[in-house]
C-alpha cells in the first residue's frame, strides 16, 4: 500500500491507511517508536507504560540521590503522632 509524505507544521507526516491500522491493531493515542537506519523508517508500538511502576522507581534509588531527614519545626495543631 502506498502513502504520501506531507508537511505538518515544521515536521513531515504520513497518513496510515485504515486497513493497515486494522491489520496492525493500532488505535488513536497509541505510542509508537520510530527507528531510522539505512534509508528506512520502522514504526513499532511501544509496549512500555508511560507511568513507571513503584518497583521501577525504587530500583532507581541510589546513595547519590537519597537525602536525609528535614526538620520543618515543631508540631502544630493536631499533627502529633504517637507511635
Amino acid at each position: 500500500m502506498k502513502a504520501k509524505l506531507m508537511k505538518w507544521g515544521n515536521s513531515l507526516a504520513v497518513r496510515i491507511p485504515k486497513p493497515m491500522i486494522t491489520e496492525a491493531r493500532l488505535k488513536t493515542g497509541d505510542s509508537l517508536e520510530i527507528e531510522a537506519s539505512e534509508g528506512q523508517l520502522r514504526l513499532r508500538r511501544l509496549t512500555r507504560r508511560s507511568v513507571p511502576t513503584l518497583s521501577e522507581l525504587v530500583d532507581q534509588i541510589t546513595p547519590e540521590n537519597r537525602y536525609g531527614e528535614v526538620n520543618v519545626g515543631g508540631e502544630v495543631g493536631r499533627e502529633r503522632v504517637e507511635w
